[in-house]
């Protein structure tokens, strides 16, 4: 094998299907994990009746963690969720875009022959 024949093009790239597509049903899974995360986080939000004293101090830092304005877990994980969200919007738009221009190469594809 010369050095020609493992060129990679310049001017495009493979996509692999299936990868993408195993790509996309595992980013789905942490999605719906964040999700649960975010969920749970949102229980920390409300007030939680411990008692007095220490265990009051407790109920209001997990109530104050769960829903403060500015980087609580609720938000954070929200922010994730939704990047994870566009992230496989932008896998789901090249799939298509792939799967269309490999429909479109294969019509001007002529197989004649054998051998």
């Amino acid at each position: 094998m010369t050095e020609a024949d493992v060129r990679i093009p310049s001017d495009g790239f493979a996509v692999d299907p299936e990868l993408a597509a195993d790509t996309f049903a595992r980013l789905s899974e942490v999605q719906d994990t964040v999700g649960q995360l975010a969920r749970r986080a949102a229980v920390l939000g409300r007030t939680v009746p411990l008692g007095d004293g220490y265990a009051r101090e407790i109920g209001e830092f997990m109530a104050t963690y769960g829903i403060a304005d500015t980087g609580s877990a609720v938000e954070s994980l929200t922010r994730f969720g939704q990047e994870i969200e566009n992230l496989k919007q932008r896998i789901d738009t090249a799939l298509r875009r792939y799967d269309d221009q490999d429909r479109t190469a294969s019509r001007g594809v002529d197989c004649v022959g054998g051998g």
